[in-house]
């Protein structure tokens, strides 16, 4: 099956965090011309031969309503796992394009250990969206990180479709940092500052100029910032359409250092957050 064939795949919950999960996912496929699957995961307490039961059944022909209100066009299909919600998602990603959860503000337990949406991402075959929250109906930014990396050139060609594919201005945001040793003792190396904006500078420039050859008619905007990558992210992304990142693209237990900026991201992002995969 090809790429563009393959469905959108959404996780209900029973809690109310993945009602906008839902409906941004109906958009992404409506977007992308892909059926839309709604996934919800009972645990594997519940014997496969059990009845689910009308709330279990309640809760996805809810979903179903909402996700076909918001895009009448998809085709919307129901699945239930028996499976612990993260492992399911997980699964479904090796036969998805793109992979839909929903999310909380986090606890600060959840910050440590992970929450189910961060083991998603760490473990998906495919792009994942965590959804917060729907963006505002002004909103009409995809806030993108560039810093001259392989997965950040993945992520910056993605974030350019999503903004085409939605109308949406491109911001490419390029922060810079100086060396922890200079900044905790309050000095400046001589002229290290103008070499590393300068050094920036020409990393952003490099990104815009692959965009605008693949995506002449995008309208693009640089952001060059002195500060902590993650921070710059989040300070731009407030009020926007969607932030994009990139991951490493590891496997086994590497996978799950998905790299500070995207992890800090998802803890904290005001938008809906695709991450996506080299």
């Amino acid at each position: 099956m090809r790429a563009v064939d393959l469905p959108v795949v959404v996780g209900i919950s029973t809690t109310g965090s993945s009602d906008a999960a839902v409906r941004w996912a109906a958009r992404a496929a409506a977007d992308r011309g892909a059926p839309l699957v709604l996934l919800h995961a009972v645990g594997p307490d519940v014997p496969v031969t059990a009845d689910l039961g009308d709330p279990t059944r309640a809760v996805l022909a809810s979903a179903a309503d909402a996700a076909r209100a918001e895009a009448p066009s998809v085709a919307v299909t129901t699945e239930v796992s028996h499976e612990r919600a993260g492992h399911a998602l997980t699964r479904a990603s090796g036969e998805a394009q793109l992979v839909v959860v929903g999310t909380h503000r986090l606890t600060a337990a959840e910050r440590v250990l992970g929450s189910r949406a961060y083991q998603v991402v760490a473990g998906s075959d495919c792009a994942v969206a965590v959804v917060p929250a729907l963006p505002g109906p002004d909103a009409d930014r995809v806030v993108v990180g560039s810093d001259g990396s392989a997965h950040a050139a993945v992520a910056v060609r993605a974030a350019a479709v999503e903004a085409e594919r939605t109308g949406s201005r491109l911001v490419v945001v390029h922060a810079w940092e100086r060396p922890p040793v200079y900044a905790e003792m309050g000095v400046i190396a001589g002229g290290f500052e103008e070499g590393a904006a300068a050094d920036a500078a020409a990393t952003l420039t490099e990104s815009l100029a692959s965009v605008e050859r693949a995506h002449p008619a995008l309208h693009v905007r640089p952001h060059l910032v002195q500060g902590v990558p993650a921070r710059a992210l989040l300070d731009e992304a407030a009020g926007a359409r969607l932030l994009v990142v990139g991951s490493r693209g590891l496997h086994g237990v590497a996978r799950m250092l998905l790299g500070s900026v995207s992890h800090a991201v998802l803890l904290r992002a005001p938008c809906p957050v695709l991450v996506v995969r080299r």
